[in-house]
């Protein structure tokens, strides 16, 4: 049996091979017991209600996933993982089933292996344990450095988002604010809000798919990409077709970003804009109730190359406001899986239209509604706001 499989790093680290190749008595011994075992694509290493007589695995290489006995993936193991250590002391069946995801090689010692020489040499059981203790900081120090990462991210995430407004709203009738509030973790939302000359003010919502770091990140290249190009006075039309090819540009995780562009005259109060697959706005005009902006939507962005957009206009007066938001609104769900939807949207904006003329007030009472009506379900995507009041 080829052994050179002892030689990984992977094993050292998990048995705690000292450089000059000294480890404890017991370890030594578990190791010398274990063989090299290969699972094909779709193979089980075990499987869900089996007797865990083949006993532990080391995964040396490949992709493996966690099922539960209704398929449900609940985790994602690769080299360095182990499978089935409790099963060497415990007797009872194997409460998951683990399957290949690629071509999968593991190191694998039996039961009665391990019951045979642990009941020659107690040493083994002590060495068993040690292990597991091993495992057991590994994936704590790694979870904590995984939150660490996550919150450093999120700091970045929300710390490229304007907070203060008061500048923009010395524009002639114009009120305009936004807020983030983000799920656990990081997601992908982002608004910008940004005056282009004197009298022109762009603000935008747009949703990054996905989570975590990589959304963060396309997020913050999408952001500067729109405000780049905005500034340099050309159609909005013609901005998105030019972010759009520039995410293009060596997306290997396939992100995309759905965004609602606007640019505002403030003097001849013509607001054009792009919906790039995003939700589509409320509008109220001339204090009517807010219903849903009839446009155009067209493809995300990021996704394919030479895309064209279409660009749109209406008339933003005074009296009139606009909010854009994301489908973290309108996916919110309460403890019952209901969905706030397009319906609990539109009944929040009309029961505060006494508050319509004041943002920062009027979005507060948007998210005590949304807040209200999950009762305390986990929020699952980020909530962002943004509304202009005329």
């Amino acid at each position: 049996m080829d052994n050179q499989w002892k030689d990984l790093k992977i094993i050292k680290d998990f048995f705690q091979v000292g450089e000059d190749g000294q480890m404890p008595e017991g370890s030594r011994m578990l190791l010398e017991a274990m063989e090299r075992k290969e699972f094909g694509q779709g193979q089980d290493i075990v499987t869900v209600g089996a007797q865990p007589d083949d006993g532990m695995y080391i995964i040396l290489e490949g992709d493996v996933h966690v099922l539960t006995a209704e398929g449900v993936l609940i985790n994602e193991l690769g080299p360095g993982d182990v499978v089935g250590e409790l099963a060497l002391i415990k007797e009872d069946v194997r409460k998951a089933t683990v399957r290949a995801v690629t071509g999968t090689v593991c190191a694998n010692i039996s039961r009665s292996l391990f019951l045979e020489i642990a009941e020659a040499n107690r040493k083994v059981y002590g060495a068993l344990l040690e292990l597991l203790y091993t495992k057991t900081t590994m994936m704590v120090t790694e979870r904590e450095r995984l939150k660490s990462e996550i919150e450093i991210a999120s700091r970045i995430q929300t710390g490229f988002l304007p907070k203060s407004f008061d500048r923009f709203c010395s524009l002639p009738d114009v009120k305009i604010t936004a807020r983030m509030k983000p799920a656990k973790g990081v997601g992908g939302d982002f608004y910008d809000v940004f005056l282009i000359d004197e009298t022109r003010l762009c603000f935008l919502a747009a949703d990054v798919s996905g989570k975590g770091v990589p959304a963060a990140l396309f997020m913050t290249l999408a952001k500067t990409h729109i405000k780049n190009y905005m500034m340099l006075d050309i159609p909005v039309a013609e901005v998105a077709e030019l972010v759009n090819n520039r995410l293009n540009e060596d997306n290997e995780e396939e992100l995309f970003v759905t965004a609602f562009l606007c640019v505002l005259d403030t003097v001849s109060h013509r607001l054009t804009y792009v919906n790039a697959g995003h939700n589509k706005p409320y509008i109220s005009r001339a204090g009517a109730p807010f219903s849903q902006l009839e446009c155009r939507v067209d493809f995300v962005l990021g996704i394919m190359e030479e895309m064209t957009y279409t660009q749109q206009e209406t008339w933003l007066g005074p009296g009139e406001r606009l909010c854009l938001y994301t489908d973290g609104v309108t996916e919110a769900f309460d403890t019952d899986g209901e969905m706030f939807g397009d319906t609990g949207l539109e009944k929040s904006l009309n029961r505060h239209m006494a508050e319509a003329g004041e943002p920062e007030r009027f979005i507060e009472l948007l998210y005590e509604d949304v807040e209200a009506f999950a009762r305390g379900a986990d929020q699952s995507d980020d909530i962002t706001v943004v509304y202009l009041a005329r």
